[in-house]
């Protein structure tokens, strides 16, 4: 038994004791510089005022139909000086994916797709830059994830300025999509792309990548458990001497094994649970029923945008709206006003009463759906409105703009005594979250044993950040006598000399 455990964690450290070396250099880098994105925040500064005009608008079903084309979200804003668009997610049918189109909000007519000429434009007016050049593409390293495929093909508009700042234009939506600066590019080549094994070539094929993921994590699993197993062995078996091991690599192997195995048998596991293996855990999203009943049955908008808007004037002055986006919830249909800071709700299907503004969706309305929302016979158990995290629905740094985007407060909560959780935003009408026991023991095997997500660190950060450092410092030493010793494996003679 014994000889069969040195035999598999010999071999298997000599080939992947270079991968694990690089998970953990690159999993620090990874901590303090993440993946470019573009924020809601940044977007919102982007965005130039809302200046319908006279004759302007169509109402989002109206634009559809002179288009000959339906969808299942919209959005109203500008794509240019004088130029209101709608931008609508069209569905293509079963044998394509959505695509996002922009629609002339006055006439409903369809926008050509963007030239380069016109995607600097675009770029020009986001940041208030000069656009020095544009390139056409489908994806690259900072678009490859499929998130973007509604949105393609892109250009990449590059600007002056010394921060090296590209600009990403969906040619069909006539907007910026992604932002990326030449230090987080820096950065995230010895980051998150060969942490994450994310180059474009391999990340463009979804189920590719994640089975290459999975089968490198799989033996990394069970090389760090056959070493912490023959650590321990060694450690309390051998009659002589608790290290065995003479010679100074392997002796500093053996050392840092004892102490660093645990936590890097638990990284690597987690990794490989971050990846979902063969579906071993349910979505987090909700079902096509469930969405079907979030939505309710289908209505349209009757209410003009510009009433909508001359509302917040009235109601607020010095407002400025950027955009106006409609939502269906329980077969109610909404228009959510985004201003810079601010949000405006306005009920857009009801043509009897004058519209009038809501700082966010009604609470009958929110705990009423989530109430009925896996079925007439399934009530949840408990319907309430959280004003705090709770263990499965938290943010990593509470009050950040990070946790205002995606970890709002107050949301609402649904329990079913199945364990199911649903939480629901007010402010942007959406299910943020569906947790059930899977969830919750992928939440604990993959964002507790990989990011260290513990509410006792998560309210200590510096202890967290401390924990991250040391543990990963310890792992790459471990990392580097594996490397010395497997060369030594392979090159007996160059390492004698």
């Amino acid at each position: 038994m014994k000889r069969a455990l040195i035999f598999i964690h010999k071999w298997l450290g000599i080939s992947l004791a270079l991968l694990f070396l690089m998970w953990f250099v690159t999993g620090i880098v990874l901590y303090y510089v993440p993946f470019p994105n573009l924020s809601q925040a940044e977007r919102r500064a982007g965005l130039q005022p809302l200046a319908l005009g006279a004759g302007c608008c169509l109402t989002a079903e109206e634009a559809a139909r002179r288009a000959d084309v339906s969808f299942t979200e919209a959005r109203l804003g500008m794509a240019g000086p004088g130029e209101p668009v709608w931008r609508l997610l069209v569905d293509a049918g079963q044998a394509k994916a959505a695509q996002w189109q922009a629609l002339n909000a006055r006439t409903g007519t369809a926008k050509a797709p963007l030239g380069a000429v016109q995607a600097m434009k675009v770029a020009e007016s986001f940041s208030g830059r000069r656009a020095l050049s544009a390139e056409a593409l489908e994806r690259d390293q900072w678009t490859v994830p499929q998130g973007f495929d509604p949105y393609r093909p892109l250009f990449k508009v590059s600007l002056e300025g010394d921060d090296g700042l590209e600009l990403y234009v969906s040619s069909t939506a006539a907007e910026v999509v992604r932002d990326t600066r030449r230090s987080e590019r820096f950065w995230n080549w010895i980051g998150a792309v060969p942490h994450w094994i994310y180059p474009t070539v391999l990340r463009q094929f979804p189920q590719a990548w994640n089975q290459v993921v999975v089968w490198l994590a799989i033996p990394g699993v069970v090389l760090a458990a056959t070493g912490l197993a023959l650590g321990i062995w060694q450690l309390f078996l051998n009659r002589t001497r608790w290290i065995p091991y003479r010679k100074f690599w392997m002796r500093w192997h053996h050392i840092a094994g004892l102490v660093a195995a645990v936590f890097t048998l638990t990284w690597i596991f987690s990794g490989l649970m971050s990846m979902n293996p063969y579906g071993v855990f349910s979505s987090r999203g909700l079902s096509a029923s469930e969405r079907e009943r979030w939505l309710g049955p289908g209505q349209d908008a009757v209410l003009a945008p510009p009433l909508a808007l001359a509302a917040v004037s009235a109601g607020e002055a010095g407002a400025q709206p950027l955009e106006l986006e409609r939502i269906r919830v329980g077969a109610q249909v909404w228009y959510r006003i985004q201003g810079v800071e601010r949000r405006w709700w306005v009920r857009a299907d009801d043509a009897s009463a004058a519209p009038t503004l809501d700082p966010a969706l009604p609470d009958a309305l929110m705990s009423g759906v989530l109430r009925h929302l896996r079925g007439m016979d399934r009530p949840a158990s408990s319907v309430v409105r959280m004003d705090r995290y709770d263990d499965a629905y938290y943010a990593k740094n509470p009050g950040s703009a990070e946790a205002l985007e995606g970890r709002p407060l107050p949301v609402w909560r649904a329990h079913w005594s199945d364990g199911t959780d649903l939480y629901a935003d007010p402010a942007s009408g959406r299910v943020l979250l569906r947790v059930d026991r899977s969830g919750r023991w992928q939440r604990f095997m993959y964002q507790g044993l990989h990011s260290l997500d513990f509410e006792p660190l998560r309210e200590r950060p510096w202890l967290r950040e401390a924990l991250v450092l040391i543990l990963s410092a310890l792992g790459i030493a471990l990392c580097i006598t594996s490397c010395v010793i497997g060369w030594r494996a392979l090159m007996p003679k160059a390492a004698a000399r």
